[in-house]
């Protein structure tokens, strides 16, 4: 197995057995699929219908539309975060629905396409999170955001629930197939704009991550049994913000080619791995949709750059081909 095909995830219903994992759910007119704030974790895609985002705490407005090919509830799915919108049915439709327990027995028994699906969803969040990061940097210069407890207390719960490693350091695997890095004051891990897909995972210390581009301004700052280096590491893009060490870390990188060796070797490992990469990209875009909403951007819609990436972030994930 090469690197390239596990996360060449383009065509995912092709990928062996996964296609059946998907449940037929035929949906009238007007019908409420999932509610905004409901803890269920089923993930859908679009077969036929039309269908609309709806966001209950803000007036009812309709925020995105949904048809064939798209998918939603990948956050629930993904990251057990209660739903962030409603989504109801303009017309009947039908619905392809994945229900996560059958999909988990599914991945530790076929682990290749199982996480090559797994790998698809958080691909498509970690677009999401650059476009809502790109947004942070543009609104911050408007507003002061250290009054802002709300702010505060979404980033403390966050923290909260990263208190999990997604591995135990002890362990002799990884001891074989990883680098660890014993991280100096400012040691810098990557650069913006480097083509690096390394994964890190802080075992100790803290890192800061910050744009550059926007003079330094911080995006984040990232203690124990936390990750940096997702986005790149998923996508493949260069990368989007400068990720140093603050004080002495202790840090395990992580590269692609780990990923396609620990399957290999220790596959319940592995999914382990994704699995808990998969709910942390949930929760930090969790956090990044609750934090432009704290913002108030919708103040700033006249900003055609705020705009655009507005418009971007609606984008649906969307299946090519649906067999």
């Amino acid at each position: 197995m090469k690197k390239e095909s596990l996360f060449d995830t383009e065509d995912i219903l092709s990928e062996s057995g996964v296609r059946a994992l998907f449940e037929e759910v035929e949906v009238g007119e007007s019908e409420k699929i999932v509610r905004q704030g409901d803890t269920g974790t089923d993930l859908f895609i679009v077969e036929s219908g039309q269908f609309v985002v709806i966001d209950d705490k803000g007036a009812s407005r309709i925020i995105d539309s949904l048809d064939k090919g798209d998918v939603f509830g990948e956050m629930a799915f993904l990251g057990g975060e209660p739903r962030s919108a409603t989504v109801r049915s303009n017309v009947p439709g039908k619905l392809l629905k994945l229900s996560r327990e059958p999909f988990v027995a599914f991945l530790r028994k076929q682990p290749v396409p199982g996480t090559k699906f797994l790998l698809f969803l958080e691909r498509f969040m970690v677009e999401r999170l650059r476009k809502a990061d790109a947004l942070r940097v543009l609104i911050s210069g408007d507003q002061d955001l250290s009054g802002k407890r709300g702010l505060h207390k979404l980033r403390a719960d966050i923290r909260a629930r990263n208190r999990k490693p997604l591995f135990a350091a002890d362990d002799p695997v990884l001891s074989e197939i990883c680098h660890w890095i014993y991280a100096r004051n400012d040691q810098v891990l990557f650069r913006q704009g480097e083509r690096t897909t390394d994964l890190f995972i802080i075992r100790k210390g803290e890192v800061v991550v910050v744009d550059d581009s926007a003079g330094g301004f911080m995006l984040g700052s990232f203690g124990a049994n936390d990750a940096v280096g997702e986005k790149s590491f998923l996508d493949g893009k260069p990368r989007a913000a400068t990720a140093k060490a603050s004080g002495s870390a202790e840090i395990l990188m992580f590269s692609r080619d780990t990923l396609v060796e620990l399957l290999e070797r220790n596959s319940s490992m592995a999914i382990s791995l994704s699995l808990g990469l998969g709910s942390l990209l949930a929760r930090r875009l969790s956090m990044a949709n609750k934090t432009l909403r704290l913002l108030t951007y919708e103040e700033l819609r006249e900003k055609a750059e705020v705009s655009r990436l507005l418009s971007e972030m609606r984008k649906s994930l969307r299946i090519k081909t649906l067999h």
